[in-house]
């Protein structure tokens, strides 16, 4: 591995400095071999004065003093010893870099830019390599378990979201070990945060009979819901769905919905029964909205408005009709495989949070567990 310090004229007349490699070596930012280093140091072709002559006895020499030290990186790096120098580098150029690779491979990296969102505020818009250490990342998990929402000043953020924004800043730190960034893979001596069970509002069946007996004066807001608790849809998908991503298959006398979900930003052929197509009316031609003018905050305070009516104000949340969709499945012993494909969850993980034992099955256990004889 070597390296040669040259000179480029350029078309404005003056000398540009670089350093020329050979072979390429690898740079991490741009994920590729790269022969020349352009070191945006620029001589005057032909010095008029003695400032432009000092200016360029200046740029040459700050130049040799990179190109000394881009050497002796590159001989540790083939003699396997860690290169010190690296650590003064910007910790947060390399997350937005890792970010953007994960989400050219279709990845969602809401989670990641948030984790750096909440570094941000905390250490402030620069981050060297050097600060990173198992005292850091100890004091950034205390950090995420006392601050505050980004979203709200008054609302603390939840343990189970400041576990996740945790995780994916460890990711982002053992990538940054495995490029040689960091000279140690500090998240192995670091636990995780752990997540604690939350109590989900979940609908039950005398609750729903309840809004449906009192239904919400407004239709757009009404359809898109119960199309959602027989279909299982986010509000996301919803808001994108088109007529033209309806389908039915002859062989199975079913109809099934084609679309690229939003959320995991994948394709999803989700089958849906006949009832959740008669609540809209039947097919319709073209490929216009289903919902149109579908917006959130409006559905948000019309569903505030229509379980307040019944004192279910505290469940008022839109994503509880997916929540309520896959309870019943499970209730009625589907396979948890089966729904984890029919709520397009990346893993089967995600969907156990709905495989609690229902209080159904539990209430039908209890029954069962008499003494016979005793009066």
């Amino acid at each position: 591995m070597r390296g040669t310090l040259r000179k480029k004229k350029l078309k404005s007349g003056k000398i540009s400095l670089y350093i020329d490699y050979y072979p390429p070596v690898w740079n991490p930012q741009t994920k590729q071999y790269t022969r020349r280093e352009f070191l945006n140091l620029h001589l005057h072709a032909v010095p008029a004065t003695d400032l432009e002559k000092q200016e360029n006895k200046l740029y040459t020499e700050i130049a040799e003093k990179i190109y000394i030290k881009r050497m002796k990186s590159l001989m540790l790096e083939e003699n396997n010893i860690f290169n010190k120098d690296v650590l003064e580098g910007d910790f947060f150029i390399y997350a937005e870099n890792f970010i953007r690779g994960k989400q050219k491979t279709k990845v969602d990296t809401t989670h990641y830019e948030t984790a750096i969102k909440y570094l941000k505020k905390w250490k402030g818009a620069h981050l060297k390599f050097r600060h990173i250490d198992e005292k850091f990342l100890e004091k950034f998990k205390e950090y995420l378990l006392t601050t505050t929402s980004l979203k709200s000043k008054h609302t603390k953020l939840n343990q189970n979201s400041a576990a996740s924004y945790y995780d994916k800043l460890a990711l982002i730190v053992q990538s940054a070990f495995l490029d040689k960034y960091l000279s140690e893979d500090y998240t192995q001596r670091v636990p995780r945060i752990s997540n604690v069970e939350t109590f989900r509002q979940i609908i039950d069946d005398e609750e729903l009979k309840l809004l449906l007996d009192n239904p919400v004066e407004d239709e757009l807001v009404f359809r898109s819901s119960i199309f959602a608790l027989l279909t299982g849809f986010r509000f996301s998908a919803l808001k994108i769905l088109k007529w033209g991503d309806f389908h039915y298959s002859t062989s199975l006398n079913a109809w099934y919905v084609y679309i690229i979900d939003p959320k995991p930003e994948r394709s999803f052929k989700h089958y849906i029964s006949h009832q959740a197509l008669h609540i809209l009316g039947g097919k319709q031609d073209g490929d216009k909205l289903v919902f149109p003018d579908l917006s959130y905050h409006h559905v948000r305070a019309k569903l505030k408005e229509w379980f307040s009516k019944v004192g279910l104000e505290k469940k008022a949340k839109f994503h509880n009709w997916r929540h309520k969709y896959a309870t019943d499945l499970i209730e009625k012993g589907e396979d948890i495989y089966i729904v984890s494909k029919m709520l397009n969850h990346k893993h089967v993980k995600t969907t156990q949070i709905y495989a609690k034992v229902p209080d159904t099955n539990r209430a039908k256990a209890a029954g069962k567990a008499t003494i016979h004889h005793l009066n």
